[in-house]
């Protein structure tokens, strides 16, 4: 399992290699495998020149990337992902979005949230929509929006909860 928090905390003491392989530790992934994935995902996510720097020195998109190559570096079963978009630039929201389909196609299930609503319609097979802490409407996406977009159902879903 891993899990990203809408705002990561993360050792800003450390380098993003430093910290990388600290993560790779607590997961236990063989050093080997370590490389190469931590290679790939930094390539993918566009920071590897910047690896060798202090995490203090990263600006907010590239502590996200971080953050984001940390939770897959792992391969986990399963993904919870808090507004994992923020703060990404278009590249590395593609990169993103494929690795999250590579990491579903490999078995994994991904939970995520967003306000971007277009954005989990684009995505997602299932979607919940949860209004002031209550599960107001869930399902298949393209069964629950019929046709619609999932704001105009979410905008439907809202009104009819206020009535």
């Amino acid at each position: 399992m891993a899990y990203l928090p809408d705002n990561p905390d993360l050792y800003e003491y450390l380098t993003g290699i430093q910290y990388l392989n600290f993560i790779g530790d607590v997961y236990r992934v063989p050093g080997t495998l370590r490389t190469e994935r931590i290679e790939e995902l930094a390539e993918r996510f566009g920071i590897t020149r910047s690896l060798g720097d202090l995490i203090s020195t990263y600006s907010h998109g590239m502590k996200q990337k971080l953050a984001l190559i940390s939770a897959f570096l792992h391969r986990p079963r399963l993904l919870l992902l808090d507004e994992p978009f923020v703060g990404l630039d278009p590249e590395a929201a593609v990169a993103l979005r494929e690795s999250m389909h590579a990491l579903c196609r490999e078995g994994s299930a991904i939970f995520f949230s967003t306000h971007v609503l277009e954005v989990a319609q684009r995505l997602c097979n299932k979607v919940a929509i949860i209004r002031e802490g209550r599960l107001v409407a869930q399902g298949e996406t393209e069964a629950l929006t019929g046709g619609k977009s999932l704001e105009e159902v979410f905008m439907e879903v809202a009104r009819d909860e206020r009535i």
